[in-house]
């Protein structure tokens, strides 16, 4: 018993810093008091098969509220694992802004990639939209399967980049309904590689957007075309519910890079990356 106390030991001495220790999230009944016990078949083979972990190493448990929970592991058993909670902080590393991205479904892997890529930059949530090009055209086709997946790559990319809350990710929308729902945030633009817009960084840096930084919680919200653009039609309705027509620049950006990088754009404008 001594030999292996000593173990236990030398094994949290040997534990790395916070920002290097492993990330998961959990559901908050995990974390209760100074206990954590972990029952979640899929993170136990992950914790004991997959990482190895052992007695007396440290992760990082996360209950999607803004708090970190560091929890030394002290039983693996058979159907659970359990830990001592050693401290509890809240996080520094979620936005003010909170930005919505409403995407247009794009083919295999691409609109995934949005999702991964956005969650890392710090967007708050996510809405597919089906427009008059997207690679479907009925919101039925979206079957429980592609939104489990869709779900586990948000949760991932959270956990890697530090994230302590998970971005929404909202029901599929049709164009019409986005455009409404975008509507009621603080601001909200249309990514439009047409005519007629406005920079992106004029809009956000405009004297009308200043006073938004004085404030916080606020939203912004950004719609993304699918392959192909948006439709005359689609823009007309986009213009009928007032939103924003902004560009990116000369260039013509591919669907899945356009919401990527005005996501970037626009956090790095209201001070969420340095």
């Amino acid at each position: 018993m001594a030999k292996r106390r000593q173990r236990q030991a030398d094994t949290r001495r040997r534990q790395p810093t916070d920002s290097n220790t492993y990330r998961f999230f959990v559901a908050p009944e995990v974390l209760q008091g100074r206990v954590a016990r972990i029952e979640d078949a899929a993170l136990i083979h992950q914790l004991s098969t997959v990482l190895r972990l052992n007695a007396g190493d440290q992760i990082t448990l996360l209950d999607n509220s803004g708090w970190e929970y560091v929890v030394a592991l002290d039983e693996i058993g058979r159907g659970y694992i359990s830990g001592a909670i050693e401290r509890k902080t809240l996080a520094e590393t979620e936005p003010q802004l909170k930005l919505t991205l409403y995407v247009a479904l794009l083919r295999g892997e691409r609109f995934e990639w949005v999702l991964q890529k956005g969650t890392e930059l710090g967007v708050s949530a996510f809405v597919p939209v089906v427009c008059q090009r997207s690679v479907i055209d009925d919101i039925a086709e979206i079957g429980a399967a592609k939104i489990e997946r869709w779900e586990r790559i948000v949760r991932e990319a959270a956990e890697q980049s530090r994230r302590a809350k998970l971005p929404k990710l909202l029901p599929a929308m049709l164009f019409d309904t986005a455009c409404d729902h975008a509507a009621r945030r603080s601001r909200a633009f249309v990514l439009w590689e047409g005519g007629g817009g406005s920079s992106l960084r004029s809009l956000i840096g405009s004297d009308e957007a200043r006073p938004l930084a004085e404030e916080a919680p606020f939203s912004i919200a950004l719609l993304s075309g699918p392959e192909g653009g948006f439709t005359e039609s689609e823009m007309a309705t986009a213009v009928m519910y007032r939103l924003g027509l902004a560009s990116l620049g000369p260039r013509i950006l591919r669907a899945e890079t356009a919401p990527v990088a005005a996501a970037a754009a626009v956090l790095f404008m209201y001070g969420d990356l340095d």
